[in-house]
């Protein structure tokens, strides 16, 4: 019997209808790792029955979850943001929006593969580092995981992940080359308690989105440093392009909370580091924290 590696493994997803109403895995993309894994919450109570041992046990509630880490492509799939932050005003332009959709998420592993559903994406983290790709975690929270029989994934031709060379960014509407490092987190507040009668969850419904972010830049001037010991408002945008495909996150409105800039030693350059929480002043006038748009085709 051939012993089952990861490289054979592979990934597909799908919005579903409504929550955990399943379907056909429409799309297939490269990830790096998965860890989604099932848990039994059983009931084991305390019975006086002339034993020192545990006397019982029942099935008790099940839930899902894990991590999906992936490169991130040119033509990644845009499930991943309709169902992580909202599908906004057409397929290229997604921002918050409650209640949030379900995947159906499904994962070979060689010898078998599973399929969770009523996938919701708890948050979504971006990250990318001088040298290297735009990497994506996507913490999911889901209502059951099932066996089912692998399909035969498609993937795209040309699609190789973005990589940190590829990203413009701006700060305050300033073009800055000198950003190192960067991360953004998409946080969606997830209730996950939700089982009324039944042994998997009714629903995982999102709260509260947050939106917080770090960057890592060459300490060459002190502009955002002033703005940062003045507690001024400020915006972040990056945008990451190849030929006709492009992927922008955009926070129009944040605030620093941290800000380093610390000597090393001797031979190491000098960076600043800052640590920010995007948000809205005016929410009626459908201001987002957040704003992603892209070409994914």
């Amino acid at each position: 019997m051939p012993t089952p590696v990861g490289g054979q493994g592979h990934c597909g997803i799908s919005k579903e209808a409504s929550f955990a109403a399943g379907g056909t895995i429409e799309k297939w993309f490269p990830i790096t790792s998965e860890s989604l894994n099932p848990t039994f919450a059983n009931v084991y109570t305390d019975q006086v029955r002339n034993s020192a041992e545990q006397v019982g046990g029942q099935a008790g509630n099940e839930s899902v979850a894990g991590d999906i880490v992936f490169p991130v492509t040119p033509k990644m799939p845009a499930e991943i943001f309709i169902c992580g932050l909202g599908s906004g005003d057409s397929l290229t332009e997604f921002h918050v929006e409650r209640p949030l959709d379900s995947l159906m998420i499904e994962i070979d592993h060689e010898t078998a593969a599973v399929q969770a559903s009523g996938a919701m994406i708890e948050s979504l983290v971006f990250s990318s580092t001088q040298g290297g790709e735009l990497s994506c975690t996507a913490s999911i929270q889901a209502e059951g995981m099932n066996n089912r029989t692998a399909g035969t994934p498609v993937y795209s031709g040309d699609n190789n992940p973005y990589l940190h060379s590829d990203a413009a960014f701006r700060l305050n509407n300033t073009a800055d080359t000198s950003i190192t490092t960067w991360s953004l987190t998409i946080a969606n507040t997830l209730i996950t308690d939700l089982y009324g009668t039944t042994k998997r969850r009714i629903d995982i419904p999102a709260g509260k989105l947050v939106v917080t972010g770090t960057f890592t830049k060459l300490f060459d001037d002190t502009t955002e440093r002033a703005a940062f010991l003045a507690q001024s408002e400020r915006s972040f945008q990056v945008k990451f392009s190849r030929g006709t495909n492009y992927l922008t996150f955009l926070c129009p409105e944040i605030r620093y909370e941290t800000h380093t800039e610390n000597i090393g030693g001797q031979s190491e350059y000098i960076l600043e580091t800052y640590g920010f929480t995007s948000y809205v002043d005016t929410p009626a006038t459908r201001s987002n924290s957040l704003r992603v748009s892209g070409d994914f085709s």
